[in-house]
């Protein structure tokens, strides 16, 4: 029995005993106000037994296609029950929010739970591993990746989850979400871009200079091992005397605390992946390569710009993928030193001990954090040359 449970594919079994699991924990937690400690409700109670007959029966489809490993009809099936899984999840948790606040207390509040957040886990987790086994279609790929998204933001928009506690708590923050998440874009890509200027600068010379060499990578290892909330403090005094110094620095914004600091601080972070790509990059170029380059009459800026940056931008970008995502997490605690961002919603609900408020900062990141990363991969598989993909 042992054997052919581990015969399946484990990712995917994986998958399907969270999601199981998930079934038994609660889904929703009943309060009476925002900040108050609520009674815990598991899945049969907010769906009834129908509900959870029908989440049961895909959890078991999913594990029976665990032991079908080849074809596409099984993986397309896999990613198609995980996807409904998913949405049927958020339609039950919408649907009981609403039922439940019409019965209760005009205060009350509907919070999402630890199971509900197992089974999104779980649900990811077997569209990952349908995706693994759509490798040579990706048309299939993108239909088994975006399909439960796409239908779970018709929903959003058309308010089906309105009643649920992060849902309303946005609804009082509107204006100020809006303005937040503008904020903490312009804080990474600012910071990301300086970043990217001179960490392909520095990379780009310690390719040129042992000398150089050494020292950049001293100090670009070294800042990564400053923890972020120290470096922002460490900031504020230089650029606090600075400013009293020199009042007109004030005047443009340039201060011990807000976007100063936050921009200077996320852009050291940001070097470290740049100038590592950027020096990786360089350095795999085939000497034979620069070789022939420069045996047919090119010069050496000529050869730089027509065969060395080509051939390594793909991994310079992925260095820049990663500076990206970094930063969209670290500008979270930027909003201690003033800076705002996503992270004054966090920090407010820590304050407050409103866990739907620290969701209300926490979810929009985590959902910038995959739009970055997916739209930078799809920059590096853009530039990188169709020979360099033929080989891979």
């Amino acid at each position: 029995m042992i054997r052919r449970l581990v015969a399946g594919d484990s990712l995917n079994i994986t998958g399907v005993a969270i999601g199981l699991i998930s079934l038994y924990t609660g889904w929703l937690t009943l309060k009476p106000n925002r900040i108050s400690s609520g009674v815990s409700l598991s899945f049969h109670e907010i769906a009834g037994w129908p509900g959870l007959a029908i989440i049961l029966g895909l959890w078991f489809v999913c594990f029976s296609l665990s032991y079908f490993r080849k074809g596409k009809l099984p993986a397309l099936i896999l990613g198609t029950a995980a996807n409904l899984i998913l949405v049927l999840s958020f339609v039950f948790t919408g649907l009981a929010a609403t039922r439940l606040l019409g019965v209760e207390a005009p205060n009350a509040r509907i919070s999402l739970g630890i199971g509900f957040w197992m089974t999104f886990v779980a649900t990811y987790i077997m569209i990952f591993a349908s995706r693994q086994r759509l490798d040579n279609s990706p048309s299939l790929r993108h239909i088994v990746s975006w399909t439960g998204v796409v239908v779970l933001f018709f929903l959003l928009i058309n308010g089906w989850f309105k009643d649920l506690s992060v849902l309303q708590e946005f609804s009082g923050y509107e204006e100020r979400f809006i303005q937040e998440l503008l904020h903490h874009v312009f804080l990474v890509g600012i910071s990301v871009a300086i970043g990217t200027i001179i960490g392909i600068m520095l990379g780009t010379w310690a390719t040129r200079s042992k000398r150089t060499e050494k020292p950049i990578f001293f100090i670009a290892n070294i800042t990564q091992t400053v923890p972020s909330l120290a470096l922002f403090g460490l900031l504020i005094a230089p650029l606090s005397a600075l400013s009293f110094t020199f009042p007109s620095l004030r005047e443009i914004g340039i201060r011990g605390v807000g976007d100063t600091p936050a921009i200077i601080a996320l852009t050291i972070y940001s070097l470290l992946p740049i100038v590592r790509n950027t020096y990786v990059g360089l350095r795999q170029v085939d000497t034979a390569v620069i070789d022939a380059g420069i045996g047919v009459g090119m010069s050496r800026t000529q050869v730089f710009r027509k065969i060395e940056v080509p051939l390594a931008a793909p991994l310079v970008l992925e260095g820049v993928r990663t500076a990206l995502v970094q930063s969209v997490g670290l500008a979270a605690v930027a909003a201690l030193i003033g800076a705002g961002g996503l992270g004054w919603f966090i920090f407010q609900g820590l304050g407050q001990a409103a866990t739907d408020m620290i969701l209300l900062g926490a979810i929009p990141i985590i959902v910038m954090a995959i739009i970055v990363d997916a739209i930078m991969r799809t920059m590096v598989r853009l530039v990188t040359p169709e020979g360099l993909t033929e080989g891979n």
